[in-house]
């Protein structure tokens, strides 16, 4: 049977990874990160409030719930908002998938230590 270790984030070399960029990159490195370290603020998450936003237009504003610093943050006072995690952070690209549980990879008997 093969053995599976967790995926360690790149970028601090410590955590475990949780996030995966899903389109992955040309440059071929990794496209793994731990949850300090994915990119986060992508315009993607971005809400807005005007109706006409949106194509087909929204039957009303599309406006915020929750505790504005906890649950949410404006990007452009009463326009543009997004939601925020339970750390109080923007989420990172819709294009990163999460997994609680960390990426596993297949170990590698020249590479990896027992």
């Amino acid at each position: 049977m093969m053995k599976l270790l967790k995926e360690i984030c790149p970028t601090c070399k410590k955590n475990i990874a949780v996030w995966d960029y899903m389109p992955g990159y040309s440059s071929g490195e990794s496209s793994y990160s731990c949850d300090d370290c994915v990119p986060r603020g992508c315009d993607c998450n971005h809400k807005y409030c005007d109706v006409d936003a949106y194509h087909p237009p929204l039957n009303d504003k599309n406006l915020p719930i929750g505790e504005e610093g906890v649950d949410w943050k404006w990007i452009e006072k009463d326009k543009v908002w997004t939601d925020l995690d339970d750390k109080g952070r923007e989420y990172p690209c819709a294009e990163y998938m999460w997994d609680p549980e960390g990426y596993e990879r297949d170990f590698n008997p020249n590479t990896d230590e027992e």
